[in-house]
């Protein structure tokens, strides 16, 4: 349990994500996929596992970087043992981002988005007191602290000047507490999963067509810029990925950073570039 103290001006400061994005939700996939239990998720766990045994068929090996897991969640276990067979199916991370979360990700981030706008409506209606009490069963406010119940041991928590983050994530199994790490730097972020229904589950896990348009939209050029941000980069070593370039791709950056697909930031004197949200649902 999570026992965060809000003063009334850290409640007013209180903001709302759409999502920690593809890659945190395909570490709370994980989890998901080892749950043995018949649930909503239960479809896409079947057909998660026909991709993955496809996928290894076919040799792809691609490694998720360890330390994004490490930074989410470092205590958390699978939910059961791995099957030798599932080992195999989950030592390739990338492998499975691809298998259980990208053919579903437009219309993930679309429901996150919503979720979002939603607790926005509701602030404007009950105030974010009531927002906090209604967001979660396992999250309560009474002033002047939020309690969150997370399944792990009770501690006290403090803002210590920065603001508190609210983010809905489909696969997270319960709520939980994390550093910025993940998101703004200024924040601490509360992250609580939101269930769909059986009819919303059914339709979240229909295949997408496997063509992309992208490239006619965009261009080419453009297209191969976005898919080159699945993992961020500076200028310099897109241009060195698609060998083009630097002023060319700051001009595609630039353009798809008006569009709000790409996000920059400074960092040691390089511009750094990553998807924002909306670039990662239209990118899928």
């Amino acid at each position: 349990m999570v026992a965060l103290g809000l003063a009334v001006e850290e409640l007013a400061r209180i903001r709302v994500m759409s999502t920690l994005g593809l890659a945190a939700e395909t570490y709370f996939a994980w989890q998901r996929y080892t749950e043995p239990q018949s649930d909503v998720f239960t479809e896409w766990r079947k057909k998660t596992r026909s991709r993955l045994r496809r996928m290894m068929a076919a040799g792809t090996v691609v490694k998720t970087p360890r330390p994004l897991m490490e930074s989410v969640d470092p205590d958390s276990q699978p939910a059961r043992d791995f099957s030798p067979r599932e080992k195999g199916e989950l030592s390739d991370g990338n492998a499975f981002q691809g298998a259980a979360v990208r053919p579903y990700w437009k219309r993930i981030a679309l429901s996150l988005e919503t979720e979002r706008t939603a607790r926005g409506r509701d602030v404007l209606e009950n105030g974010m007191e009531g927002v906090l009490n209604a967001l979660h069963p396992a999250i309560s406010w009474e002033a002047p602290v939020l309690r969150i119940a997370d399944g792990h041991p009770d501690r006290e928590v403090s803002l210590g000047g920065r603001r508190l983050t609210l983010v809905p994530s489909l696969f997270a199994q319960q709520p939980l507490v994390l550093d910025s790490a993940l998101g703004p730097q200024d924040s601490l972020l509360l992250v609580y999963n939101i269930t769909p229904d059986p009819a919303g589950a059914a339709a979240l896990w229909q295949d997408e067509p496997t063509d992309s348009a992208l490239p006619s939209l965009l261009g080419r050029t453009r297209a191969d810029v976005m898919e080159c941000l699945r993992e961020t980069g500076s200028t310099g070593e897109i241009a060195r990925r698609l060998k083009i370039s630097n002023p060319s791709v700051s001009q595609h950056i630039g353009v798809l950073r008006r569009a709000g697909l790409v996000a920059t930031e400074r960092r040691n004197n390089a511009s750094v570039h990553t998807l924002t949200p909306l670039g990662e649902a239209v990118l899928g």
